[in-house]
């Protein structure tokens, strides 16, 4: 196995989740999930260094819930969360924000905004 760094995507639907596979597989070693089920298998099993969080999984819990639930976890505390939706409200924003996301960003996001916000959090020197 490479040193890439780890990066899971959260997203119901496949055709992101295959966009974002294609588009950051360059750099990263990409996992993707489409249900709650599926991240809570990947996530007690793999560290990811950031983690891509759809808002709307449309399944027992959502992105915001999946979020506050990691950020209140000690492994996964420190762990940049990016929420990636369609839904661009303000009261969608404060939820991301009060939930602990790190940046929130609007589908479809440009290739190299993401690219630059996923480098800067991951190869940012403290």
């Amino acid at each position: 196995m490479d040193d890439k760094k780890k990066v899971l995507v959260v997203d119901d639907e496949e055709l992101a989740q295959d966009f974002l596979r294609f588009f950051l597989s360059k750099k990263f070693d990409v996992y993707t999930v489409g249900s709650v089920n599926a991240f809570y298998n990947i996530i007690n099993s793999v560290k990811f260094d950031l983690i891509l969080m759809d808002i709307s999984l449309r399944d027992s819990k959502d992105g915001i819930q999946l979020t506050k639930e990691l950020k209140s976890s000690s492994i996964y505390k420190s762990v940049p969360i990016f929420v990636l939706t369609a839904f661009n409200t303000t009261a969608e924003r404060k939820n991301a924000e009060a939930a602990g996301a790190d940046k929130f960003l609007t589908k479809p996001v440009d290739q190299k905004i993401l690219m630059k916000y996923i480098e800067e959090a991951l190869f940012k020197v403290s």
